[in-house]
């Protein structure tokens, strides 16, 4: 009895020591990741008058605030930051009330009209409900970012379910949802958290919760131009033959694990085949670092500038005029 008991101390020992020293390795690695400024891509320039343009404002991840002045359109719409251990099967997260509060009043977010998050996922949707609520704005979506309105008890004449291709206006601002596809970073060529959120998403919950609903591509019309917005590097192809825009602003997010021909097709799919001529990368900042703080993901994750080395080649291999900047974060750019 005394050897089995020797034997199980000394087993538990080792499995402790493996776990502490595999703690220390994912530790280290998660802090080995690349600066901003090894993109070697330049930086959006601030806009001098927001009143005589129509702007875009990033505020991490792909959450931007669309303003011509008059009426304000949030896409995504979310300012909550989890930690890296919140993905735990136990841990549940909840929309950081005051992260929420503090943005919406040192952005001015005060003439709030819609909010359209590009698919239901926690990165992209957790805060809308909340959002929504503080500024009366209508969200639009899926069926999933409807459950997650409701989840929030968002009145129901500030949420619409929109089917493909359908429109929405707000003052100038036309809003156009087309059916997307995630970028397949997940199993079996799906995004993480696949499926549908099929009743009221009610917060505190797991990050699995919020699952991934329909992806969009959007597009943003107003009378000074048109920008085509994807928060995830997904396409469908052919899906946007007909459609064309002034600027692409595009999620690069989980590129380099997709390979260069995948991103060789998603720059025809979205750049060649609306005709943009600039691109504004964005989904390229970990969500896990403090709201309004910017850094990559580790390389453990996504190398990100990998990517943007082969969207470099691609653009002197098509001896291409797009042109491809970072948003600054927090600051107004003009886009027309």
């Amino acid at each position: 009895m005394k050897v089995v008991l020797r034997w199980t101390r000394n087993i538990a020992l080792v499995l402790l020591a493996l776990l502490v020293l595999a703690t220390i390795i994912v530790s280290r690695l998660w802090q080995d990741r690349p600066a901003v400024a090894d993109f070697g891509w330049p930086t959006a320039t601030p806009a001098r008058d927001t009143n005589a343009a129509v702007t875009v404002t990033w505020l991490g991840i792909s959450t931007l605030l669309f303003d011509d002045g008059d009426t304000q359109i949030l896409i995504d719409g979310t300012f909550t930051r989890i930690r890296p251990t919140d993905i735990a099967p136990l841990q549940t997260i909840s929309s950081d009330v005051a992260a929420i509060n503090h943005a919406l009043s040192k952005y001015r977010i005060d003439r709030l009209a819609a909010i359209v998050p590009a698919h239901s996922h926690f990165d992209h949707a957790m805060d809308i409900g909340y959002i929504a609520n503080r500024t009366s704005a209508v969200i639009l979506g899926s069926q999933s970012t409807a459950n997650i309105a409701k989840g929030a008890e968002v009145p129901v004449d500030q949420y619409q379910t929109l089917a493909d291709g359908e429109t929405r206006q707000f003052g100038n601002f036309t809003i156009t949802l087309l059916a997307s596809r995630h970028a397949p970073i997940g199993t079996d060529g799906e995004a993480w958290f696949p499926g549908s959120i099929d009743s009221p998403l009610r917060q505190p919950a797991h990050v699995s919760a919020w699952r991934e609903g329909v992806t969009w591509s959007i597009l943003i019309g107003h009378p000074r131009g048109t920008t085509l917005i994807n928060g995830s590097a997904g396409y469908i192809p052919g899906k946007l033959q007909g459609v064309t825009a002034d600027v692409a602003i595009l999620g690069i997010a989980g590129l380099a694990g997709l390979g260069r021909e995948y991103v060789d097709d998603y720059w025809q799919e979205t750049i060649v085949t609306t005709g943009a001529r600039r691109l504004i990368a964005v989904h390229f900042d970990d969500f896990t670092a403090p709201f309004g703080e910017i850094v990559l993901f580790p390389k453990l994750a996504d190398d990100i500038i990998k990517t943007a080395g082969w969207l470099d080649k691609l653009i002197a291999a098509q001896e291409s005029d797009v042109s491809i900047e970072l948003p600054p974060f927090g600051q107004p750019i003009e886009l027309y």
